[in-house]
């Protein structure tokens, strides 16, 4: 299994690209992670003021923050506190050997009331191939074109393998999946998140997007996002 990511030329996530509009339960419950380093992500809600989301996208050193809009004009809500899985290597992406790519950031102040915690999956069991989620993200619909990003929107991808026994790998073999803007995003079974999203390549495994789309498994995972999320006021959905 680690054999298959290595085969993968991967980067982080970006956008969702071949994607539709999200809007609805899904949007009350992810957000858009930015930072003082130029680069945005996309998180999930576990709390008022608890996010979830990827590792990589707050493992630099930088001042980390979450993007709402509001009637009188777009607001960032500044994070006290980030919390990175031990186990997660930042060189995974180059040495291609799967790690837990993910991170809670505890907000200085609640997020808005239209926002509610997501439902995240416990079963830590690996999902069959084929079985289908929809991925979520704030990211660009095509790679490098960045005035894209900003807007919410949802891709349905099946499993096209699993690796590491903590990641799963999407794909349709199209152009289709996340890139630039959507790590962090949730991947949906049913309305419940199973997986948060990590990395995307381009057709043929090259750099990019459209191509396959990575993401780390919560429920194998689920006792370490309970107890930081505990530590920093939230209760698990």
């Amino acid at each position: 299994m680690l054999a298959a990511l290595g085969a993968l030329p991967a980067s982080p996530a970006a956008a969702i690209v071949g994607g539709r509009p999200a809007g609805g339960d899904v949007a009350a419950s992810t957000v858009m992670v930015v930072s003082t380093r130029g680069a945005s992500c996309t998180g999930v809600v576990l709390g008022p003021s608890v996010i979830l989301t990827a590792a990589h996208c707050v493992a630099p050193k930088a001042n980390y923050a979450v993007a709402v809009i509001e009637p009188a004009g777009p607001r960032v809500l500044t994070a006290s506190r980030v919390s990175v899985h031990p186990g997660f290597d930042p060189a995974s992406f180059d040495t291609r050997r799967p790690t837990p790519d993910l991170a809670l950031m505890q907000l200085s102040e609640p997020l808005p009331d239209r926002f509610r915690p997501a439902t995240l999956a416990s079963d830590p069991a690996l999902p069959a191939r084929g079985s289908l989620f929809t991925l979520v993200g704030f990211g660009v619909v095509k790679d490098g074109d960045g005035r894209s990003a900003g807007t919410l929107r949802a891709v349905d991808l099946p499993v096209i393998g699993t690796t590491g026994g903590i990641m799963i790998r999407l794909s349709a073999g199209a152009a289709a999946g996340g890139c630039t803007g959507d790590s962090g995003g949730p991947v949906l079974a049913g309305g419940t998140v199973a997986a948060i999203i990590g990395w995307s390549t381009a057709a043929g495994g090259a750099r990019g997007c459209g191509g396959v789309t990575g993401a780390t498994l919560i429920g194998p995972q689920r006792p370490w996002i309970e107890s930081t999320a505990r530590a920093m006021g939230a209760t698990l959905r």
